[in-house]
């Protein structure tokens, strides 16, 4: 009897596809709320030293404090809400590689679902309750200490209610950590089946697509897939990044020499420091605006462009005809951020952005913008974020299981970018 050939196939399932797309919401919510939080302390320095007489003419002061405490606010939201939606996302995944296996025993998932397998999803719970629970306790510890040493705190009915929910959710976390603990010990003999049979599989799938690569008509791969080369944007990247951190850096000096200490008097200097200080500022602040706008082109610009590529691959091996190609030339659009996931996080940032400012302006009552229609806009950027990325899901699978089935690439995957060697030895391989 011939035993099957083990193949690598692209696992997916709708109520992944959601789980997924709410977590990298989540990513893009996180990294918006950051870039805001740069983005009011650099226009806040830049402003004070530099554009004084406009800054306080616009009367920004008011709606960055408040938009500080919206900043907080999120993230306290997000740090509770993210673990939840990363152990959702986990098990989602594992019911759907346990459906995969269902329908094919010798088919193995693709290497970015195996390593997010690589423990219970469980443990993410257990270390959200252990995190959570020492947490509330510090928190509760220092506030029981001044109600110990304070009189007036002591005579307080609120404080002591206070106390009391520290104590119910230290509780509650510690539950959730036993909870998560269980739950590993029950799926750990779950877990260790698939990671048994994935060992054993994985081989045979790589023998199989390395037979198959052999076997195939040698392809050229189009000039489109690989021009610009991954090497070349990498280069963009890393000058538009150095320049970001020198003008960041510059605007620090800045700050340091008008300022050395946040408690500190602002110090003044003779002339022409006075004014080089100025100028410092100014430029500086005026080179991290030019670096923003010139990433946020490069950004939207390699989205288009990893779209473009990801369409007119699955339209050259549409056709189902079997080619041997350098695989590290299509690696990245066969495991790398879809363009579409990558929009989702673009769009869910800037939500997240107009989200901080809309609230800080409600909160503030800055009355210098429509607080409605930018808080509206925030809602519609996150939801057509989320929309567009759960929309992806099913289009990713079936393309990039396209492109498995016609050019056999292996096991494609992100490696170590600190073992040169390793990657050198993986691309000699699979050609």
């Amino acid at each position: 009897m011939t035993r099957r050939a083990a193949v690598f196939v692209e696992v997916s399932s709708p109520g992944w596809a959601f789980w997924r797309a709410a977590l990298d919401t989540c990513v893009g919510l996180s990294v918006g709320t950051l870039y805001t939080f740069l983005g009011i302390v650099v226009v806040g320095i830049v402003g004070e030293e530099a554009l004084s007489s406009l800054y306080w003419q616009i009367d920004l002061d008011p709606l960055f404090r408040a938009s500080m405490g919206v900043i907080l606010l999120i993230a306290a939201v997000l740090a509770i809400v993210v673990p939840f939606v990363l152990v959702a996302e986990r098990f989602a995944a594992l019911r759907a590689v346990e459906a995969s296996a269902r329908e094919n025993p010798d088919a193995v998932p693709e290497r970015s679902l195996r390593t997010e397998l690589a423990k219970a999803p469980a443990a993410y719970l257990q270390t959200t309750g252990t995190v959570l629970f020492w947490c509330l306790v510090g928190l509760g510890a220092l506030f029981a200490l001044a109600v110990v040493f304070t009189e007036d705190l002591r005579e307080d009915g609120v404080v002591w209610a206070v106390l009391l929910v520290f104590a119910v959710l230290a509780l509650a976390a510690a539950m959730l950590r036993r909870l998560g603990r269980r739950l590993v010990e029950r799926d750990d003999a779950r877990m260790r089946d698939h990671w048994s049979r994935w060992k054993q599989l994985v081989p045979r799938a790589e023998a199989c697509d390395s037979d198959r690569r052999e076997a195939a008509i040698r392809a050229v791969v189009p000039q489109w897939l690989s021009t610009p080369s991954r090497r070349t944007l990498g280069r963009v990247a890393r000058v538009l990044l150095t320049a970001t951190l020198v003008s960041l850096g510059a605007s620090m000096i800045s700050v340091f020499m008008r300022q050395q200490c946040r408690n500190c008097d602002p110090v003044y200097w003779n002339e022409p420091i006075e004014n080089g200080i100025d100028v410092l500022s100014l430029s500086s602040g005026a080179a991290l605006a030019v670096c923003a706008a010139l990433g946020i082109l490069a950004w939207v610009g390699g989205v288009v462009l990893q779209f473009a590529r990801e369409r007119a691959l699955t339209r050259w091996v549409s056709d189902g005809a079997s080619r041997s190609v350098d695989v590290s030339l299509v690696e990245p659009l066969l495991s790398g951020t879809r363009s579409m996931v990558r929009l989702q996080l673009g769009l869910t940032a800037v939500g997240a952005g107009a989200a901080v400012v809309g609230m800080g302006a409600l909160w503030a009552e800055w009355a210098a913008m429509d607080t409605r229609a930018v808080l509206l806009t925030a809602v519609v950027l996150i939801a057509l974020g989320l929309a567009v990325g759960w929309a992806d899901a099913r289009r990713s699978r079936r393309e990039r299981q396209l492109a498995r089935d016609a050019l056999f690439p292996g096991d494609v995957g992100r490696v170590d970018e600190d073992k040169p060697a390793a990657i050198t030895r993986e691309r000699r391989r699979r050609r």
